[in-house]
């Protein structure tokens, strides 16, 4: 069935240029993190969610 389906090379090519840029970013991302210093991911977990201020 899906033998039918005409692929052209600009397509294929999209496709992986889209998967490798993904990646690219997923990956910088990932490091980014990684590099984060302990204290500031403690700060960040002790920050309070929502305002205490109630009009």
């Amino acid at each position: 069935m899906f033998r039918r389906i005409i692929v052209e090379e600009w397509q294929r090519a999209l496709s992986v240029v889209s998967i490798m840029l993904f990646l690219a970013v997923f990956v910088l991302h990932f490091f980014r993190v990684r590099r984060i210093p302990r204290e500031t991911i403690s700060h960040m977990e002790n920050l309070p969610l929502e305002n205490d201020d109630h009009d």
